[in-house]
């Protein structure tokens, strides 16, 4: 099984597992080409419910199907910077 995704305008990528449980990964807006902020590998198990604990590498390929480009933090951690 894997996962899918849709985007919600350029603001949201869903991610969406075998048994219809999802999550959004937040992104920027108004930037070509739109940028997803995944949470980094030391705090992703923090950042995400159990169901996606295994599942980083996944989600990063859906996110890039969707053609952003990864960016690793939080929206809120990269506007700080």
């Amino acid at each position: 099984m894997s996962l899918t995704s849709e985007t919600d305008w350029k603001e949201l990528i869903i991610i969406t597992d075998e048994e219809g449980r999802t999550f959004c990964i937040t992104c920027g807006w108004g930037v070509e080409p739109p940028v997803a902020h995944i949470p980094d590998s030391k705090s992703w198990t923090r950042a995400v419910p159990a169901w996606l604990h295994d599942r980083r590498d996944e989600v990063i390929q859906e996110v890039l199907k969707q053609k952003h480009v990864i960016q690793e933090g939080s929206l809120s951690e990269n506007e700080a910077s």
